[in-house]
Parts: structure tokens; sequence; C-alpha cells
């Protein structure tokens, strides 16, 4: 009898452990195979990108790299997987592999740390891998809203994301996603965030992302500052430079009742980017405040997704 219900919901059981398995074990950042696929994919980058060449070969010689990345990887992966005595287990390490939340909020939690005791130097350094602006030039305040706005984003892709594609397409569609943003992540370290060369992914990327980005946003709003969080949705999140991101940040703006966005320098030049909200800047005692927030976030899509489990096994 146990026997026969643990093989009914084999998939799931193992979709609780993934995420408890990155919850409690999380890879360090130093042997997570994801470290070295970033540097791979770094010099990949380095290889074909050409500044001078026109934006025709920038769109064609980028949709072609990450093609025969993604096809190489993905052919692999589903060899294994048809392979497989038990394909759920390797899904549910797959979706492990892919998840990063746990390690970014330690991270972020340090680096607040570091901040409010004034140690400005230490925080820019361990914020420096997590952004792609320069922050050198950096204040307290400035560490402090970078570093939320990567951590709300980072944890929306690395994981809110993960998890629906997961759930809704399957594990290779969910190493697919994952392995786009680690592209993106490694082109974006070496070029500039307007390159033509970075457009074909960034389309793919959030046309994946919209929905469950403006899910997760929708959740955050729903927890606190509903009225604010719509109001600021439609004066800022509509007009940012990337909607899904203008959604995201938008209701934690709401939420926290903090100033996000404005202008970040990457690689001498400086980008305008919007403004959300006209309240404080952030300080470092937000940082735990918003990691509560994603928390929350969590747990209710956890429930969400446990309810729907029950009413299908009845």
């Amino acid at each position: 009898m146990l026997s026969n219900m643990v093989q009914n919901h084999l998939d799931f059981i193992v979709f609780i452990m993934a995420l408890l398995a990155e919850r409690f074990l999380p890879l360090v950042s130093w042997y997570h195979p994801n470290t070295a696929l970033t540097a791979i994919f770094s010099a990949i980058g380095k290889r074909i990108y050409k500044a001078a060449e026109p934006n025709s070969y920038q769109y064609l010689a980028a949709a072609l790299a990450s093609t025969l990345i993604l096809s190489v990887v993905l052919i692999i992966i589903v060899l294994l997987l048809e392979f497989a005595f038990y394909p759920e287990l390797l899904a549910g390490l797959i979706l492990y592999l892919c998840l990063e939340s746990k390690a970014i909020d330690k991270k972020a939690l340090r680096i607040a740390k570091l901040t409010k005791q004034n140690q400005k130097s230490a925080a820019r350094e361990l914020l420096k891998p997590l952004v792609a602006r320069d922050v050198t030039k950096l204040s307290g305040a400035g560490i402090i809203k970078a570093l939320i706005e990567s951590l709300i984003l980072r944890t929306a892709r690395y994981y809110f994301v993960v998890i629906f594609v997961f759930l809704v397409l399957g594990p290779i569609a969910a190493l697919a996603y994952r392995l786009l943003t680690l592209i993106e992540q490694a082109w974006r370290s070496n070029i500039k965030p307007n390159s033509p060369f970075l457009k074909p992914l960034k389309i793919t990327l959030f046309i994946i992302e919209f929905i469950p980005m403006r899910l997760l946003a929708l959740t955050i709003a729903a927890s606190k500052a509903s009225k604010l969080s719509m109001h600021y949705i439609k004066h800022y999140g509509r007009h940012f430079y990337q909607t899904n991101t203008g959604w995201l940040l938008s209701t934690c703006s709401a939420s926290l009742g903090v100033q996000l966005g404005g202008p970040a320098v990457y690689f001498g030049e400086r980008f305008n980017k919007m403004r959300i909200g006209t309240e404080r800047l952030p300080i470092a005692e937000d940082v735990p405040v918003i990691i509560n927030r994603l928390n929350q976030a969590r747990v209710f899509w956890l429930l969400v997704v446990v309810c729907i489990e029950i009413l299908k096994s009845i």
C-alpha cells in the first residue's frame, strides 16, 4: 500500500525533496556546476562578440550560439532521462541544480551587515558578482539598493520562474530556461546591457518570465500595500525599461516603502533608468524584510502546489 502510494506520487515527493535540499543543503558556488558553465559561456561570448559588426550579425551570432549551447546540453540530458531507471530522481536532481535562493539570501544578509558596520569596500566586493553594474563608487544607500534589486530579481528568476517552468513544462524546459539565464549572466559581464548582441536572449527570457514574474508580483502586492502596489505598477512598472522587472520592483518598492531603480553605471557609461517610488532610500534593515516577503510568497505558492496535488489524487 505504502509502496504504491510512493510510486504514484514519486514525482511530487522528489519535487519536495529538491526544494528542501536547496533550502538546507545548498551547493557552494566554487564547486557548483553553474560556476564552470558560466566561465565556458563567458569565453564563448568573448569569442563571437564583435562590437564593430552590424546589428544583423549581433542578432544572428547570439541566436546561433545560444541555440548550439542549449542543443548540446539538452540532447545529453534527454538521453540520460530516456535510459534512467528512475527518471523522476534525475528530474529532481536537475531541479535542485537549477534552483538558487538560500545562497543568495545568506550573501545578501552578510552584505547588509557589512554596510551597516560601514565596511563599504568589503560590501562592494561581495556585491560585485551579484550585479552587472559598476559598484566601485556606490554609497551605502546605493549598495543596499543594488543589493535589494539583485536579491529580488535573482530570487524571482532562479527560484520562482524555475519552479513554474518545471511544473508546467517539465525538467528539460526548466533546465533550458536556467541555461539561458546563465548565458545572459555570463555575456552581460563583458557586454553593455543595451547591446544588440543581448537582444535575442532578452526577448526569449521576457516571454518565458511574463506570467510567473507577474504572479510573484501580485502575490507580494497582496501581502502588503496592495493599493499602493497597483498604483506603482500603473505609474512605474508598465513604463519601466523591462516590464517584467518593472512589475516586480514596483510591488516590492510599495511593500517596503522605499525607492528602487534609478541610474546605474555599466562599463563607465551611465544608464538613466526610471526611479520607482518617492519614499526614503533603502537601508540595511530592509534586506531581511524583503527576504521575509519573498519567503511568504514561497510558502503561499508551495501550499497552492500541495493543494493541487491533493486534488489530483482524489
